[in-house]
Order: C-alpha cells, then structure tokens, then sequence
C-alpha cells in the first residue's frame, strides 16, 4: 500500500475514534445532567407535598372550628329546617315577632369615571364605617330566614336584630363585603339573578358557606308586572330551580326587580313555593307582610351618620 495513503488512513481511522469518544462523552454528560435534574425534581415534589400534606391539615383544622361554630347545612340556629344564618344564637338571643329593619345595598366599591346608575355605588369606606356604626350601638347582622323562624317557628333573634341585603349579584359583594362582615361575624343575604351576575358559581358558594343566604332575584331581572303569566312563571320558578341546581341549596326568598310587583306578581311568588319577597319600599320589614318586606336604601356617599337618620326615619 502507497504510505502516503496509508498515512491518511491513519490519520482518518483516529479522527472517527477521537469524534466517537467526545460523543460517548456529551451522552454521558447529558444523562448525568438528566439524572441530576430528576433528582432536584423528586426533592421539590416531596418538598411540595408535606408543604400541601400541611396545608391540607391545617385547611380540614380550621374547617372543623368552623362546623363547630356554625350551624349545620339546611338548618338554622335554633334547629328549623332552612338555610343557616351567619351569626350563631347565644343566651342573650330572645323570641322576637316585631319589625326588623332590612338595608338594602347594590355595588360596594368606588366608580371608576362615569357609571350609570352612580347612587347604587357605595364604597367600600363607607360601608365598612357603617357596619362598625351597627356594631357598635347593638345590632347584630342576621338573615332573612333567621327573622322569618323567629317570627313564625318560635325561633329567637338577638336584642337588635337587622339584616343587610345585597341586589343583583356584583363582584364588590363578594370581593369587599364579605370580609367586611366576616370581620363581624355576620353575613349578608344575596340577592341573585339566575343569569348575567357578576358572581361566579365557585364564588356565590363560598358566601353561602360564609353564612349568607342566597335568595332569588329571577333570571334576567325584568318588570315583572309587564309579562305573561308563562313569563312570569318562567322568571319565577326558573330562577329558582337554575339557583338550586347550580348552587346545591335550598332557595327560600325572593326579590322584586327594582321593587316592581301587584297582586298577580304576588300571588305568582306565592305559588313559585316562596316564603317571602322584598321590596324597595322604604321602612321596617312586618311580620304581617311577609311579600311586601319594606327595605332601608342605602345610597352612594351614605355614611354612618345617615345611616343612623334612615333607620331612626323608619322607625328602628
């Protein structure tokens, strides 16, 4: 064999030996790599589950407390079947069969530029002044169907018993007052329409787990005295089946779209297995009336001050 080819043969025989051992080299670089990042993997992943596994116990810990404390789903405090209040009875709860003053909110927050409506916004400043003002001359913040028990199931209420009613289903409900009333111990009634909320399912059913009762507001919140009788039918016993199918619960009370109701619109509420339905009529809620529940407005700039004048106006 020519040397001169010989030579490049060599030559060429310990170039594909050289590249062979480099690629045998990043191979095992990059399965030392892969080896290495699945254990950093492993360690984070067990990390991760004792930091959940605490998580986890510290979530079923305080849910206990919270069962403890509160009454049972499907019943109030004083054992009658319906939905639980917010606020547990203690000794100074008594019978009660009087007026109750029931306030009456929409959106809790502070506009942003021009809004329609603007005097439904209350912000969450003021609110949170009003219910320290409740708090601190005597009221207790109860449900609808706790002042119902009390007033027609021998059930008990607190000295100074009010509700606090929230219309339509905005996200300032949720995001602003509820933790405002948790801070209280209370709860609001939720007044919802079926459809166009701005509540998610997911976050309607932490307030009824907060103690809020939810209550119907139909489902798409029209006049009510301006529709059929399949319509109104429909709004009616609709909104309250798509609520308790969506939401797992009983829907007991009602709400009138912007107050608008007669007697047809009654006697159909009636019929739809309601207990009772509010109003925007302004005064004390009465035993006597129980499908034209009087309400207190509170308006945009309502501060504790005024709140004290509408409720000593309706007489409470």
């Amino acid at each position: 064999m020519d040397r001169g080819l010989e030579s490049r043969l060599a030559r060429r025989r310990e170039q594909i030996r050289r590249r062979t051992i480099v690629r045998r080299r990043i191979m095992l670089g990059c399965f030392a790599g892969a080896l290495v990042a699945a254990a950093l993997a492993l360690l984070f992943l067990r990390g991760s589950s004792d930091d959940g596994d605490k998580a986890d116990q510290a979530a079923t810990a305080n849910a206990g407390k919270q069962a403890q404390s509160r009454p049972a789903d499907g019943q109030n405090p004083d054992g009658a079947d319906s939905q639980r209040g917010g606020v547990h009875p203690d000794d100074s709860w008594k019978p009660h069969t009087g007026p109750v003053p029931i306030l009456m909110y929409h959106v809790i927050g502070d506009p942003e530029g021009d809004v329609p409506y603007p005097d439904l916004w209350l912000g969450q400043d003021d609110f949170k002044a009003q219910v320290d003002w409740l708090a601190e001359n005597g009221y207790t913040a109860v449900t609808l169907v706790q002042v119902q028990n009390a007033w027609y199931d021998g059930g008990t209420l607190p000295p100074k018993p009010i509700v606090l009613s929230f219309d339509d289903g905005y996200l300032g409900q949720y995001l602003y007052a509820m933790p405002i009333l948790e801070k209280q111990g209370w709860a609001g009634q939720l007044n919802l329409k079926a459809e166009g909320s701005d509540l998610s399912s997911k976050e309607v059913k932490k307030m009824y787990r907060a103690g809020w009762e939810i209550a119907s507001h139909t489902i798409t919140h029209p006049d009510l005295t301006t529709l059929d009788p399949a319509s109104l039918e429909h709004e009616l016993v609709g909104s309250k089946q798509q609520l308790e199918k969506d939401l797992g619960i009983e829907i007991v009370n009602f709400c009138y779209p912007a107050g608008q109701y007669n007697d047809e619109v009654i006697a159909a509420v009636k019929k739809a297995g309601y207990r009772g339905a509010t109003t925007v009529n302004p005064g004390l809620a009465e035993k006597s009336m129980p499908f034209e529940l009087n309400r207190i407005r509170m308006d945009r700039g309502d501060g504790p001050d005024t709140l004290a004048e509408k409720l000593s106006a309706a007489g409470a």
